[in-house]
């Protein structure tokens, strides 16, 4: 099975290095020429099925990289981490290794933390492992849950790695599974 994960397209809270979480970002102008561009390559993958994030910012990305008219599921499993009370807030003035900790379900009073994540992001690839074995499957989905994917097949859970571990905008990795 190949599984191929790309994260949304650019938005304002990026481009402005500010915390995003479960809102309805549109994506920017950058964003929506990131995903024009890896459209051309999307659109020579063999991609069986899109399982997509129901956010605003990676439906229009889903939206404009599906050139080939795929069938699309929209999955709550690949949502971004809910950041609550932390959103908007300035990137640098987060502590990385608690926000990326692999054993903290809730940081911040009430952001979900990388834990949970993680296990979100393991009972998915279970899940898809079963329904879609003979398949290639995209997922477009977001930083965080990019990075639990990576961690979850690679099994890889050392804080240094997953903090830099990045997934750029529109930047499309591949797994066999």
């Amino acid at each position: 099975m190949e599984l191929f994960v790309i994260r949304h397209g650019e938005v304002d809270l990026n481009a402005k290095h500010l915390l995003n979480g479960r809102n309805d970002s549109s994506l920017t102008e950058k964003g929506i020429n990131q995903a024009r561009s890896a459209s051309e390559t999307i659109k020579e993958l063999p991609i069986d099925v899109i399982l997509c994030s129901p956010l605003k910012r990676t439906i229009q990305t889903c939206e404009i990289i599906n050139k080939n008219n795929i069938q699309v599921i929209y999955d709550d499993r690949v949502l971004e981490r809910n950041t609550n009370s932390v959103m908007y807030r300035p990137d640098s003035s987060i502590n990385l290794i608690e926000f990326y900790s692999p054993n903290n379900d809730i940081i911040y009073h009430d952001c979900e933390g990388f834990k949970s994540i993680l296990k979100r992001a393991s009972d998915f690839i279970e899940d898809i492992k079963q329904k879609y074995k003979d398949k290639s499957v995209l997922v477009v989905s977001h930083l965080d849950f990019c990075k639990a994917m990576y961690c979850c097949l690679k099994n890889e859970y050392d804080i240094n790695k997953i903090i830099s571990f990045n997934q750029d905008n529109c930047e499309i990795c591949k797994y066999i599974l």
